[in-house]
């Protein structure tokens, strides 16, 4: 595994309802006990029943349903902008993937091999899978745990028909290195990608894309001894596309999910997704495989632990005294629906690859290798300079490297590194030596750039302030895209030199809003964080050094819910904490406001040039009368005295109404109009107190 190392907007609901219908046009080392996820979890995604058949002709025409009729209309399309905005962050679909056309065809179409739907079970007492009619009693026998790897060996004895249907084309087939077993299932596959128009296109499609990278992962499997083939357990997992995100969060062509990458070196952050780096996640892939195999002693065990977890594949062995895969398959509730298919595609797969004519492949070029050649080069370090050197565009690059996020390799996350920390990348075979030899040119200068570890509640226009650059060109420079959250603990690159000194909230004292309770800590201190983008409450507990509870007593916050940017929450820390990777305002640095009290109101109207007052009822009034004087809605009236308009009011009862606060006269030009031309001004409406004070002056 490569790595770094040394030396070498407010918006209307209404309007953002139009907007979105717009219009249409776990792995563990082997020998471990602990169980983890697999690489890539068990699908359970349903696919369309198939249609029901037609009715007769004399069959009675059922009685139609009244219409439910949709309030939009037909052929709109969601749109992802407004879901974003309303939603207020990206929404699931930026961060994880679509399911791969070629895969999702696949799984449609092993509804009607099959049966059922996707992850459903076998129906009790059922004989599927049974093998078919001649089939051998236990799997083919072969080697890859060590020494040379293993070769394609003759195929076992093929059944000669089943259900009246010749299968004898089977005996003429090549075999892989895999262990092969004509089970029900594998002759399935072979007779779906061989005979259905259907099998024939995803086939084809796969056989194409297999060029990119089966010659890297059959050379690095046949680095390790291993089999080769098992390169095709790639193709079932993404098709070959190093890209791609499932749903679940799995990714690349081996399709791990995060934590299980971490365990094999496959980090991921904004700089770059080990997962998506063909060499980097081959190498991973080919560890987990080979502690798999060390771990279970079969290919196909390993194999089905690969897709259900080592955990389950253990669990399962171990319930039913059995280590042979194909029986355990056979079990209810033993294998999970999926992984009794997983293994046969694959095994069909490999057999389909060693007889490309068979299938009606030999005719399809596989696109050309991305393998390329590696080579290091200074952390940080932007493509277009790298494709300046190697007289090729930054899209080869990008192609050869699908983990860089950046448009350039990442910097070295650890200052203890220094400036000789380097990258691995791919470049286009032959390019190698020309890096080499401009390594120098390559370097980032270490005037002009330094990394920055982002804190914990500090934004891009902070930083951008900070380092006298505009948010644009930070932007740029780290190759942010739009919808991105850098969070704390992130690194940057930064223009190197002396910090500007700028308050982080601005020159105005910021307000900060906290319940109407009163705490107090002798050893303690108060501070205010002012809440970002993706927040949870645990995250700012943990930023200060406090707990979840605390933080919650503290604030009139719900722990599950989410935070809304621009939230103001108090904490008290110990006067002893290490602050010094978070952003907060001390107690003197903010306007302190007690939600619900008359300053709060007076402030929050104050701003909107009104002012909160009480007047009294004359009896038989309701809100909405006494609104009516005051320039105020029914619906504003019920709001802010929270009953309803109608209601008949007492004498003397007290009523809170907004008043507009008088503008103070503004001295202007002497005008041609004659002041008593003019229309006299209503003066505006007093609080009752302020009126009586008025009239006891008269």
């Amino acid at each position: 595994m490569l790595s770094l190392r040394r030396g070498a907007a407010v918006v209307s609901f209404a309007v953002l309802a139009l907007a979105a219908f717009g219009s249409s046009a776990a792995p563990s080392v082997a020998g471990s006990a602990t169980p983890k996820p697999s690489a890539k979890p068990a699908t359970s995604s349903s696919a369309p029943k198939k249609p029901a058949p037609a009715a007769s002709a004399s069959a009675a025409a059922p009685k139609t349903p009244k219409a439910i009729v949709s309030p939009f209309k037909p052929g709109l399309t969601p749109n992802a902008n407004a879901q974003k905005a309303i939603a207020g962050a990206p929404s699931p679909s930026d961060s994880t993937g679509a399911e791969s056309t070629e895969l999702r065809a696949l799984r449609e179409a092993e509804v009607d091999l099959f049966g059922g739907v996707p992850g459903a079970a076998p129906s009790p007492g059922s004989p599927w899978p049974s093998d078919l009619p001649s089939a051998p009693k236990g799997p083919l026998s072969l080697g890859g745990g060590g020494g040379l790897p293993p070769s394609a060996v003759a195929a076992p004895p093929a059944p000669l028909a089943v259900g009246g249907k010749s299968l004898s084309w089977l005996a003429d087939l090549k075999m892989p290195d895999i262990p092969v077993r004509w089970d029900s299932r594998v002759v399935k596959y072979l007779e779906f990608f061989r005979d259905d128009p259907r099998g024939r296109k995803i086939i084809a499609v796969w056989w194409k894309r297999s060029g990119r990278y089966r010659e890297l992962i059959q050379e690095s499997l046949r680095a390790r001894s291993m089999p080769e083939d098992l390169a095709w357990l790639a193709m079932v997992e993404s098709g070959f596309d190093p890209v791609i995100k499932s749903p679940a969060g799995a990714a690349g062509l081996w399709q791990f999910m995060p934590d299980a990458g971490r365990i094999y070196g496959l980090s991921s952050d904004r700089w770059a997704d080990g997962r998506h780096s063909p060499l980097r996640a081959t190498s991973a892939a080919i560890a987990y495989l080979a502690d798999l195999k060390k771990r279970f002693g079969s290919w196909e065990l390993a194999m089905a632990a690969y897709n259900m977890g080592y955990g389950g594949a253990l669990s399962a062995v171990k319930r039913f005294n059995s280590n042979d895969y194909w029986e355990l398959s056979r079990f209810e509730n033993g294998l999970p629906w999926e992984t009794t298919l997983y293994v046969p595609k694959i095994i069909a797969v490999a057999v389909v690859s060693r007889n490309p004519q068979v299938f009606g492949l030999d005719a399809i070029v596989p696109e050309s290798s991305l393998k390329g050649d590696s080579v290091d080069v200074p952390a940080g370090t932007e493509l277009k300079a790298v494709a300046s050197i190697a007289n090729c565009s930054v899209k080869e690059l990008e192609a050869l490297n699908p983990e860089l996020r950046a448009g350039r390799a990442p910097p070295a996350p650890d200052k203890a590194l220094g400036d000789d920390a380097v990258y691995t990348i791919v470049v286009p075979a032959g390019k190698a030596a020309a890096i080499k030899d401009a390594s120098a040119k390559l370097a980032p200068k270490g005037s002009a750039l330094e990394k920055y570890v982002v804190r914990f509640g500090e934004t891009l226009d902070q930083i951008a302030t900070a380092r006298k650059i505009t948010k644009q060109k930070l932007v740029e420079l780290n190759g942010i895209s739009k919808d991105e959250a850098v969070r704390g603990g992130t690194v940057l690159l930064v223009p190197a030199g002396v910090v500007a000194p700028t308050s982080p909230f601005g020159d105005s004292k910021p307000i900060a809003l906290v319940p109407g309770v009163a705490f107090a800590y002798p050893d303690r201190s108060r501070v205010f964080y002012r809440v970002l983008v993706g927040d949870t409450p645990r995250e700012i507990a943990d930023a200060f050094g406090v707990t979840l509870d605390e933080l919650k007593t503290w604030n009139a916050i719900e722990p599950t819910a989410r935070l809304q940017e621009g939230m103001t929450v108090q904490v008290f820390v110990p006067k002893s904490a290490d602050l010094s990777r978070v952003v907060f305002m001390k107690e003197g640095d903010v306007k302190i406001l007690a939600v619900g009290s008359d300053e709060f109101y007076d402030h929050e109207e104050a701003a909107k040039g009104r002012k909160r007052t009480t007047v009294h009822a004359t009896g038989g009034e309701t809100l909405e009368s006494i609104g009516k004087k005051h320039g105020l809605s029914p619906a504003v009236m019920e709001k802010i005295n929270r009953r309803p308009r109608s209601d008949v009011l007492a004498k003397g009862e007290a009523v809170i109404v907004y008043v507009p606060v008088s503008k103070p006269a503004i001295t202007a030009a002497p005008s041609a109009v004659a002041e008593s031309e003019l229309p006299a001004l209503p003066s505006p409406p007093l609080p009752s107190a302020v009126a009586e004070n008025k009239k006891s002056e008269d």
